[in-house]
């Protein structure tokens, strides 16, 4: 495995780590278009950092896509001084167009690559007609994306989120919840608003940029199978990644979907008849591993930064209460 890996090179392992952050910057451009249809200017460069930031936490930590979008409101506020309200705004339409536009991404591949994935069906399963799953998946996704816009295009999702805070006995609590009832009222009438904008705005233009995002993402693993050697055409690859892309989002709890990926590309690549797959397998779970772990300790190290301020100001109180 070593001897597949080294052999990639300097530039190779470059041109790996490079379509995640093309996939990065093109989910930026299409958040920064939310934005704009919410009457928020956010400039590039904050996106960047609070994506990289709450990605290397999700990437990272059990339940970490939980953590991370806890920590995304805050974020904004801080580097693009993005009000709480119009940020959980914007990380609602967010979750919507990453919904439609994975519904979009799973259909368009699974079409495109169905002599594929019947031979991966036949092969895993010894059914040819579960490759018509992933077309069930594309509709099912399609009804969340639905049941998203219309629950949030209602504008009474927030409000009935503050009714059930409200059921927590805590005067304390309750006194937080009246202080910050304005700021509910104000992300439902920005929902609101946002879902009365129309599809051209609110999917057609912005999910154009997470569709490229998704595809990012099989052109990444296509790369590294030709590194690899491993000639297969990029509709073969992709899906595969189709298949484990929603497997990793189903078991979320799993940091970075770890052992979907690596068990899940080695029975494929088996599959489909690549030589040595094992150790082609181990190889590429090994560099998709290595580019996960770099651009988390990039996350981690904007965390940092950003938490050292705060840290540096509580130590100092602490010496000087002692």
């Amino acid at each position: 495995m070593s001897e597949n890996i080294t052999g990639i090179g300097l530039l190779g392992l470059a041109a790996i780590a490079t379509p995640a952050l093309l996939a990065l910057t093109l989910e930026c451009i299409g958040f920064r278009c939310v934005f704009q249809s919410l009457g928020q200017r956010v400039a590039m460069v904050p996106l960047w950092r609070v994506r990289l930031m709450t990605e290397a936490v999700a990437q990272t930590l059990p339940l970490g896509v939980i953590w991370a979008e806890s920590l995304k409101p805050t974020l904004l506020e801080r580097h693009a001084r993005v009000p709480t309200s119009r940020a959980v705004a914007g990380l609602v339409a967010r979750k919507y167009l990453l919904v439609s536009s994975q519904a979009t991404y799973v259909a368009l591949l699974s079409a495109l690559g169905f002599v594929t994935l019947s031979r991966l069906s036949l092969s895993l399963t010894g059914q040819a007609a579960f490759a018509w799953g992933a077309f069930v998946v594309s509709f099912v996704l399609c009804l969340i994306a639905l049941a998203l816009s219309g629950t949030f295009a209602s504008g009474h999702a927030a409000e009935r989120v503050l009714a059930l805070l409200r059921r927590i006995p805590t005067a304390r609590w309750r006194r937080g919840l009246i202080r910050h009832e304005a700021s509910f009222a104000s992300t439902d009438s920005l929902t609101e608003r946002y879902f009365a904008l129309g599809f051209v705005r609110t999917t057609l233009l912005p999910g154009v940029f997470f569709l490229c995002g998704w595809l990012c993402e099989a052109l990444e693993s296509f790369l590294i199978l030709k590194l690899l050697g491993v000639d297969l055409d990029f509709f073969a690859v992709a899906s595969i990644e189709v298949l484990l892309s929603f497997l990793k989002n189903v078991l979320f709890v799993l940091p970075a979907g770890i052992g979907v990926q690596d068990v899940g590309y080695v029975s494929c690549l088996s599959a489909l008849g690549v030589p040595d797959a094992l150790t082609i397998g181990a190889a590429f779970s090994a560099l998709k591993r290595g580019k996960e772990l770099f651009w988390a300790a990039v996350g981690y190290a904007l965390l940092t930064a950003d938490l050292r301020p705060a840290l540096v100001s509580r130590v100092q109180k602490e010496v000087l209460t002692a």
